[in-house]
């Protein structure tokens, strides 16, 4: 955590001892009186919170917030296949760290009925995964989730005015290092399943005026394939 993420802005707050957010700050950040750490409200301001009173029962602390919220997301929205849900873990933290703007998951023809059912979507689980996700990268804004029924409604979301990019080893004709990506304004990238993509979806896919690329002949894990597309896509809207 290089932030902590806050649900609303107050000029003090106190959080019980035996409490996850006083744990961290005691066990992990180490945190005397009088010291700092950086805070956020989500889609919010950041600011520094200083650490006033450490009893038996609680942590009391004062918040000095900055002036600003502008988001730090990247015009891209990520598309997913549902795969097993310690997958989706990964891909939920990590595409959030990497800055996308939106992240949707759909049932795939080759995905398991059952995902959709596991104790991460059923419980909000996603919710937290993404919002560690933000705190690892300092930064208050988490991207917009939601897990369609399949391919079809899912494409319907996505912007108009964006470079459609499908990754697929098998029937790709190009690689995504040979795009040229400087007159993109937005991306919508898509991925596969872990077992990758049915003809029916590729026929959608194409159908919609998504590029199929690769990233080579090796067949990589699917959260592996979602972090190494996503520098590629992310990485032309970085500024030295």
């Amino acid at each position: 955590m290089n932030i902590l993420l806050l649900a609303e802005k107050h000029p003090f707050f106190e959080f019980p001892i035996d409490g996850e957010i006083a744990e961290h700050i005691v066990k992990v950040l180490r945190l005397e009186v009088g010291s700092e750490m950086d805070v956020g409200v989500l889609n919010g301001p950041k600011g520094k919170a200083k650490l006033l009173e450490k009893s038996k029962v609680s942590l009391r602390m004062s918040v000095k917030w900055n002036e600003g919220d502008s988001s730090d997301h990247f015009p891209v929205n990520l598309i997913v296949g549902l795969s097993r849900p310690q997958t989706c873990r990964k891909i939920l933290d990590q595409a959030t760290s990497m800055g996308v703007k939106e992240i949707h998951f759909f049932g795939a023809d080759k995905s398991e009925n059952s995902y959709r059912k596991s104790r991460l979507w059923e419980t909000g689980e996603w919710r937290d995964k993404i919002i560690k996700g933000a705190e690892q990268s300092f930064s208050t804004h988490i991207p917009f989730c939601k897990v369609w029924e399949g391919l079809s409604e899912c494409l319907t979301d996505q912007p108009i005015q964006s470079c459609r990019i499908a990754m697929d080893n098998y029937e790709s004709k190009k690689n995504i290092c040979s795009m040229i990506w400087n007159k993109f304004d937005h991306f919508t990238l898509a991925i596969g399943p872990e077992r990758g993509w049915s003809k029916a979806e590729r026929d959608q896919l194409r159908n919609q005026d998504f590029t199929l690329l690769s990233m080579g002949s090796r067949v990589l894990r699917q959260e592996t394939a979602v972090v190494a597309s996503l520098s590629q896509v992310v990485g032309q809207f970085w500024n030295p």
